[in-house]
């Protein structure tokens, strides 16, 4: 299926939306709205985005500080995007959108429900960011400090995404080539002040709990596994979903962190199902 891409100004920021037309099937498609993860950018769903098309009024976008989007902002914090994604929705839709977020998105969904329950009718968390109880955060807890500010300064130094293949090569050690690729332009797309702050030192004191628990939508969370590079263990995906006063919980254990990647035939699968529930 064709999309186009523009820019959409939400008073704040410009914001880089691609956008597929309305099926011709359906007499009234419901609106899904895509938000990729930390580092990425809509592209990452490009392995659903055809099939999820044909039922659903479709739009992908780049978070703030990824993809084509407006930077990044001195003294911005996670919440921007939240705020960002609440400003957008009723530029794109007058009715109340499926919104579907993987890692950081999955965090942004969440907040976006949480606290603007009218912008959002179901809600599809995937591998979402949880904060301090995370696999993410527990490593990230294990770099030295200077590695985030080596790849600000790598993303500042590069003249195309090729200068950035030994800097990803280097940390996806295994990954294919076309995989290595893919992750460079996005990097080279990144504004680099997201590398160059300092972690969070306050994140176990920040009102993550609250988020989920404030959820008042029908909300799906999908999984995979740690050892395959999940970023939520078993025990953190059951507590999330108890927070969530309607939740359903997906586990796919043969997969890792992007399970709409590994298993994007069942991801469609589960979208719709989800959605006719």
């Amino acid at each position: 299926m064709t999309y186009t891409e523009r820019y959409v100004h939400t008073g704040q920021i410009a914001l880089n939306v691609a956008e597929w037309n309305a099926p011709l099937t359906e007499s009234v498609a419901p609106t899904i709205v895509l938000i990729h993860g930390y580092g990425s950018n809509w592209n990452t769903w490009g392995l659903v985005v055809d099939k999820l098309s044909v039922k659903f009024k479709l739009f992908a976008i780049d978070l703030r500080a990824m993809g084509r989007s407006g930077r990044y902002g001195e003294g911005s914090s996670r919440q921007i995007w939240a705020d960002d994604v609440a400003a957008l929705l009723p530029l794109l839709s007058d009715q109340p959108v499926y919104l579907i977020g993987h890692s950081l998105g999955g965090w942004v969904t969440a907040a976006v429900a949480a606290q603007h329950p009218e912008l959002v009718s179901k809600a599809i968390l995937v591998e979402p960011y949880s904060g301090a109880n995370s696999e993410v955060r527990k490593q990230a807890r294990k770099r030295p400090p200077e590695q985030r500010g080596r790849r600000a300064q790598q993303i500042r130094d590069a003249t195309t995404p090729d200068d950035l293949i030994p800097a990803v090569t280097e940390q996806y050690a295994g990954a294919s080539d076309d995989s290595i690729r893919r992750i460079a332009s996005m990097w080279f797309q990144m504004d680099p002040a997201l590398e160059g702050g300092p972690i969070s030192r306050t994140e176990d004191s920040e009102a993550f709990d609250d988020i989920f628990g404030t959820i008042q939508c029908p909300t799906l969370m999908i999984i995979g596994a740690t050892n395959k590079g999940g970023i939520l263990s078993d025990e953190e995906a059951e507590r999330i979903v108890n927070l969530i006063p309607d939740a359903q919980l997906l586990s796919w254990p043969k997969v890792g962190h992007s399970p709409h990647i590994a298993r994007n035939y069942d991801f469609i699968r589960a979208t719709k199902r989800f959605w006719a529930e």
